[in-house]
């Protein structure tokens, strides 16, 4: 299994075109690729704000996909499937 990881990226919508495209070319929702997403613990509460970034992140994006129910489930599909890393470096 290949994995993306991330870093140092806002996570806004404003940067939304380019997780889609990533998300897109490796097929997300069907493939086997996992999603890394690493954060530095500089203040209280960083992890909640990150997990909270990459969650609305993977639910605008299954939003986008246009089928019914994958919005929702998305963030839990991958998590289930060892897909899903929210990790402090």
């Amino acid at each position: 299994m290949s994995s993306i990881v991330f870093f140092g990226h806002s996570l806004s919508r404003a940067d939304y075109s380019y997780f889609e495209s990533i998300f897109s070319t490796v097929d997300l929702y069907n493939g086997h690729t996992s999603l890394v997403f690493l954060y530095p613990n500089y203040a209280k509460g960083v992890r909640e704000s990150e997990v909270a970034k990459v969650l609305a992140l993977l639910d605008y994006y299954g939003t986008s996909l246009g089928i019914a129910g994958r919005s929702n489930n998305l963030a839990h599909k991958l998590m289930l499937e060892g897909r899903f890393v929210v990790r402090e470096i």
